[in-house]
């Protein structure tokens, strides 16, 4: 659209400077004979004058315009030099006196542009002529004068004679009195239209020049006008190939942002925050001991059982849902998930904190997850029994203590918890019993005051030997 204009423009401007003037009409058919219609021109002159002459003021520029207007407009068609001269200078005054600047400028370079040269010849040849008449009468004048005296020396009768003669003098000597007075103006006349047509030539010629200039102006104009048109179309591509460029970097940043977010998310669906962002650090994560951390175990009792009887597909999409509702409940009690090992799932809380490991390590947290788990699994065995198919029963195990976690390896990372504390957990787990919350001295000991328990005593653990073991029965 820009662009359009701009050649728009330039157009206009080249066509300005090389546009031509049409030719004046010099057709007078419509306006009568040549001789009424230059009459009629100078009688509208005469009137013009009157308005405006000596001094022109406002309102007789006014009434006075249409009538020198009419007057060019006829002059133009006649060729009427004289008439179209008078015309300009007169409208030349009047838009002076009104102050448009540009007619005024239009009307005294028209006025400047008329020749006078062929009606001061025809002046000139109408004041030779006139002397020559009176030339003619000068010396009949002379002739009658010298019969006067011949007639007053040859006979005094002849009184009556010489008075007639010298009536007729007289009347040849208003004549001639009268055509010198004629002559005298003409001549008057025709200096003063000498003298303009000298004035109007050099205004002509200073026209011409400052046409000349004006002509180099719109040269120059257009000149800078087809520069700062290629400056510009250069400038605008300039800013599309930038925009584009802008709007092509901004895209891919974007989607690399995404995929940043997308591989982040991923690595923290993988790992905790404090290993994914050491390993995106350093490219690996040292393991790291906990002092205390409490570890919760579940698995399926019957779990090969009841696999027995399920698809392949439909045994997945179970343990999918479980597996997908007890990660929501640990997330909830802000509890990692370390792994599930086929029907088990583990998670420890008071691990992979950056901030202080023992102010998020809360025994209670843990508990209360394992009662949200098992409500989860009792409210789903229930639906399947009513539907008249097979479901699992969960067990928990929880046990307090040290341990070491990180990520071992270089390929396929898995964070993961090794230590006496999580076989402990694991071998509580195998002692517990459907729906039930087993859970050790140790975590005992740490929430003693915030639950209802029923002890079981010592229980043989395999490889562990006997341990203290707790149900924990509701929530104080």
């Amino acid at each position: 659209m820009r662009c359009s204009l701009l050649i728009y423009l330039f157009l206009l401007s080249f066509g300005f400077v090389f546009a031509k003037k049409p030719p004046i009409e010099e057709n007078a058919t419509e306006l009568g004979s040549i001789a009424d219609s230059k009459e009629k021109v100078n009688q509208l002159n005469n009137q013009v004058d009157n308005l405006i002459k000596p001094t022109a003021n406002e309102a007789n520029c006014k009434r006075a315009k249409p009538i020198a207007m009419e007057a060019a407009k006829i002059a133009e068609k006649l060729n009427y030099k004289i008439g179209m001269a008078r015309s300009y200078e007169q409208l030349t005054l009047i838009y002076k006196t009104l102050d448009y600047q540009l007619l005024y400028l239009k009307y005294k370079g028209k006025a400047a542009l008329v020749d006078r040269g062929d009606e001061l010849k025809k002046q000139d040849e109408k004041i030779q002529k006139q002397k020559a008449d009176m030339e003619k009468q000068r010396l009949e004048a002379e002739n009658i004068k010298r019969e006067i005296d011949l007639l007053a020396k040859d006979n005094i009768s002849n009184k009556v004679l010489i008075e007639k003669k010298q009536k007729e003098l007289m009347q040849k000597e208003d004549v001639l009195n009268q055509k010198s007075g004629q002559l005298n103006e003409m001549t008057h006349h025709a200096e003063i239209l000498a003298t303009k047509n000298k004035v109007l030539k050099q205004d002509a010629l200073i026209k011409e020049l400052e046409i000349d200039r004006q002509k180099m102006q719109k040269y120059f104009m257009l000149s800078f006008l087809v520069v700062l048109f290629t400056l510009a179309l250069v400038l605008f591509n300039l800013y599309k190939t930038k925009h584009h460029t802008a709007r092509e970097l901004a895209e891919k940043n974007e989607i690399i942002l995404a995929e940043k977010k997308r591989s982040d998310e991923l690595l923290l669906n993988i790992l905790p925050l404090e290993t994914a962002n050491e390993l995106k650090l350093n490219g690996k994560a040292i393991a790291r001991d906990y002092e205390m951390v409490t570890v919760l175990f579940t698995d399926f009792k019957d779990f090969t059982i009841i696999s027995e009887s399920l698809s392949p597909k439909d045994l997945v999409d179970e343990i999918d849902m479980c597996y997908s509702a007890f990660d929501n409940i640990t997330e909830k009690h802000n509890i990692e998930k370390i792994k599930t090992i086929g029907d088990a799932y583990l998670c420890a809380s008071g691990i992979a904190n950056e901030i202080d490991r023992s102010i998020k390590h809360n025994p209670e947290n843990v508990i209360d997850a394992a009662f949200e788990i098992v409500a989860f699994m009792e409210e789903m065995y229930k639906k399947r029994t009513s539907e008249g198919r097979p479901f699992f029963r969960i067990r928990i195990g929880i046990h307090s203590g040290p341990l070491v976690a990180g990520v071992v390896g270089r390929k396929k990372f898995a964070y993961d918890i090794w230590g006496d504390t999580v076989n402990t957990a694991a071998r509580i787990e195998q002692n517990s019993e459907p729906g039930k919350i087993n859970i050790s001295s140790v975590t005992y000991l740490l929430s003693a005051d915030k639950y209802i328990f029923t002890h079981r005593g010592k229980i043989e653990a395999k490889n562990k030997g006997p341990i203290d073991m707790y149900f924990v029965d509701r929530k104080i």
